[in-house]
């Protein structure tokens, strides 16, 4: 057997690092190359406004455009799936934040206490397991506010538009994180699922 073959985890985890670093350098590289237009090549630049040159209008609109469809198809996808009458009917709504909370951080650390409801722990590890697809929305949102950004193209929408960046991509590093821990504590308290 080949010692440098890798196993299809090891792959994939290796893929979703490469991501990360990708998502990591991007993110700094876009709000980088926002600021230092707004300082060379903004014309009546001021704090709060600013004429933005062509290729950043043009851009700036392009990247708004692509934001709104992705958003807007990222809904209507979670709509027609059934994913959202589903999580408007889930037996969590019921129980308080606490209970919630509490159920979620059991979920988070894969240690189920012995007094609670083995089906609202599924529940719970299932939704975490299902919320993959709020990254696409959030995809869609971090292309509007770099779009408005460069349409803005004054240094109070880089700084807002990067802050927005950084508060989405720590959002989507938390609920991909979570997918995987649910996904976890499926695969390993099968006997939960038959109670």
């Amino acid at each position: 057997m080949d010692a440098t073959a890798m196993t299809p985890d090891r792959a994939g985890r290796k893929q979703r690092r490469l991501r990360l670093i990708l998502g990591l350098v991007l993110l700094p590289a876009v709000v980088g190359a926002l600021a230092v237009g707004v300082a060379v090549g903004g014309q009546n630049t001021g704090i709060f406004d600013g004429e933005p040159p062509r290729w950043a209008g043009n851009l700036g609109r392009l990247l708004v455009i692509l934001g709104v469809i992705v958003e807007v198809a990222a809904v209507v996808w979670v709509v027609r799936t059934g994913r959202y009458r589903a999580a408007r009917q889930s037996p969590l709504l019921t129980l308080s934040w606490s209970h919630r909370r509490r159920l979620a951080r059991q979920v988070r650390r894969g240690t189920p206490e012995a007094d609670e409801d083995p089906a609202l722990l599924v529940e719970t590890a299932r939704q975490f397991a299902g919320q993959r697809w709020f990254v696409v929305l959030v995809a869609g949102l971090a292309m509007t506010s770099v779009g408005q950004a460069f349409l803005g193209f004054a240094p109070f929408f880089a700084v807002i538009g990067g802050l927005l960046l950084v508060i989405w991509a720590v959002l989507t590093v938390s609920v991909l994180r979570n997918a995987r821990r649910a996904e976890a504590f499926l695969r390993d308290h099968p006997d939960l699922s038959g109670r």
